[in-house]
């Protein structure tokens, strides 16, 4: 209730203070403006009701009245009395005392309703309930109307603990207020398991950042599969953290993901950790320079990782400082794949680096990158000849030409088994080369060469450079040249080397004229239009079956007119173009018809055929009817 202001009720000055009840009205209404009390004493109520209000002219005029006929001399006595001014604080603190104190003897009252006792220490009031008590009261509690309303005493919920008083269920010490309240912060599990899926999930929310659910069964098999799924850079952290202490995740795949330099760091922590993962997959991540600075320490230090894959993240040679930097300390990545990261000229020192001082490196790529010119095959064959692990070799797509050429030869001497050429720019003088260093080597599995601009005596050359007499101790496995056609000239040496080396597998585009013209079988055209002509016929009684014709005749030859008058006796309705064109086509030396000729072309061509049953022949009654 909002405290009551005299200037919102009466005007100050307009008030008469010789009527009693107008004084006591004011003095409180005062009271109220002054000190803004919301209690008002239950003497200062209206006798109406319960809330404030003040009299109404006529109601004010009738109390008037009433005084002036019970005390006149009172009356002349305020008449002649100047209004006098009043201390409106004197009867407050005897106001507040005597609120006070109704206060506690509601509460006596209340205590010996529900049988509760004080127990003070401390100058500490306790309540005790009846069951906490050392004497339990006999009598048991009845609802009836002799006992007042809970609500009208005064008296606090917490104060209160009333345990079946009126009801037989009782209250709970905590209804849950406890973890309600708990909003500010959220609790924090102390461990978390170790396949790392609730931490995940926990640290995603933590982070704001939209979950990935897939990542729920991901966790407890062997690969994290992102690949192309366009993740928030920032739930790298929430991932790395899962699988810190993970036993199944042995391959991590973020193909296709751009991630930021703050996301290479926490896959820094995660591959100086980790001692499960052995594939990260990173291939167009565009992480560039300055994350591969990030992933230094992760790579130098990591002893369980296989295989990096950093293809197309812009890395270029500042990046590719750093991971050699890694490389070189690094004793366990097997397979580092850095292509399409815009490598060139300058960063052949780097290369050259990288080759001389990895040890465990044994498959390289390079490919899609621009490594063409000599000064930079210079120094990248020193490295090759300092390497004596590397056995896979990815070159292609790096637009080597003449002046490289020299330079593969001499690296076709070394112990690699696999070599990627394709996709350059080698021509047929080129492979002439290449071909005599293939030919003296004893250890290459594999050679991909194609996507070159080589014509068909260049495919001759290194066929003929993998043929029994010129590489009798060649292990190749696989020749590819893709998209390369050679002429029929090829066609010995594929035969030679098909009979003596058949485990090598060569792949050409095609060969150049190499096909056969095969004339049209003229006989069997001539059976299927005779096969046509016989059952062309509307009326179904005279259509006629050729393949029983043929069948019916005999093997020896005939003439032409006899074999004119079986087709009429056969009653076939067949042209006489056609018949011409029949005894031509099976006509003997002696210009006879060959009916062995027909009947083996006929079944050749239709080999279900057969003849239709014989008809039961009818028995004649020659005794007549009965």
């Amino acid at each position: 209730m909002e405290p009551f202001k005299a200037s919102e009720v009466i005007p100050y000055a307009s008030v008469s203070f010789s009527n009693s009840i107008y004084y006591e009205r004011l003095t409180f209404q005062r009271i109220f403006d002054l000190e803004n009390i919301t209690e008002i004493p239950d003497s200062y109520l209206n006798y109406y009701g319960n809330e404030w209000e003040f009299l109404g002219d006529e109601e004010e005029e009738k109390i008037v009245k009433e005084e002036e006929d019970d005390d006149d001399d009172e009356e002349e006595k305020d008449k002649e009395r100047e209004p006098e001014e009043v201390d409106i604080f004197v009867d407050f603190p005897e106001f507040v005392a005597e609120r006070k104190t109704r206060i506690e003897l509601e509460k006596e009252k209340l205590r010996k309703i529900i049988d509760i006792k004080e127990e003070k220490h401390s100058s500490e009031e306790t309540l005790i309930t009846p069951e906490e008590g050392s004497i339990v009261s006999v009598e048991t509690s009845v609802e009836s109307s002799i006992h007042p309303c809970l609500k009208d005493i005064d008296i606090s919920d917490s104060q209160l603990k009333i345990q079946n008083l009126y009801t037989m269920f009782p209250i709970p010490d905590d209804p849950g207020l406890v973890p309600a309240f708990w909003t500010i912060h959220e609790r924090k599990i102390e461990s978390y398991p170790d396949d790392g899926v609730l931490k995940f999930f926990d640290l995603a929310k933590a982070s704001r950042v939209r979950p990935i659910q897939a990542l729920e069964d991901m966790l407890l098999s062997e690969k994290i599969n992102l690949q192309y799924y366009g993740i928030n850079p920032r739930a790298i952290r929430p991932l790395c953290e899962a699988l810190m202490r993970n036993p199944f995740v042995h391959l991590v795949n973020l193909t296709g993901n751009w991630l930021s330099e703050d996301a290479c760091y926490h896959l820094n922590d995660l591959l100086q950790n980790n001692n499960i993962i052995h594939t990260l997959l990173l291939s167009g991540c565009k992480i560039g320079a300055k994350g591969a600075a990030k992933l230094h320490d992760g790579i130098s230090e990591n002893v369980t990782l296989k295989k990096l894959d950093l293809s197309d993240c812009n890395i270029r040679n500042e990046g590719l400082d750093h991971i050699t930097d890694a490389m070189c300390d690094n004793e366990s990545i097997e397979t580092l794949l850095i292509n399409d990261n815009n490598l060139d000229e300058s960063c052949a020192g780097t290369l050259q680096r990288l080759l001389s001082c990895s040890k465990t490196v044994k498959r390289l790529g390079l490919s899609w990158n621009s490594l063409y010119t000599a000064e930079t095959w210079k120094k990248l064959i020193r490295g090759f000849e300092n390497n004596e692990v590397l056995v896979d070799l990815d070159l292609s797509w790096n637009a080597l030409g003449k002046e490289c050429v020299p330079y593969i030869r001499r690296l076709l001497m070394r112990s690699l088994k696999k070599l990627h050429l394709n996709g350059n720019r080698f021509d047929d003088e080129d492979v002439e080369i290449i071909a005599r260093g293939l030919s003296k080597n004893t250890k290459l599995e594999e050679l991909y060469i194609g996507n070159n601009p080589i014509k068909a005596e260049g495919a001759l050359n290194l066929i003929k450079a993998v043929t029994p007499d010129k590489s009798p101790e060649s292990p190749l496995r696989i020749l590819d040249l893709t998209n390369i056609w050679a002429n029929k000239k090829i066609l010995p040496e594929l035969e030679t080397i098909e009979n003596s080396k058949p485990w090598l597998d060569i792949k050409l585009g095609g060969i150049l004229s190499n096909y056969k013209v095969k004339d049209p079988d003229i006989q069997a055209i001539l059976l299927r239009r005779a096969n046509y002509e016989a059952m062309k016929p509307k009326k179904k009684r005279h259509r006629r079956n050729f393949g029983h014709f043929v069948l019916s005749l005999s093997d020896s030859p005939i003439s032409r007119e006899m074999f004119i008058k079986l087709i009429k006796k056969f009653q076939l309705k067949l042209s006489q173009s056609l018949i011409n064109e029949l005894i031509s086509a099976f006509a003997s030396v002696r210009h006879d018809i060959d009916q062995g000729l027909l009947k083996s072309a006929y079944m050749k061509h239709f080999p279900n055929t057969k003849l239709p049953p014989e008809k039961p022949v009818k028995k004649r009654n020659i005794n007549g009817p009965n």
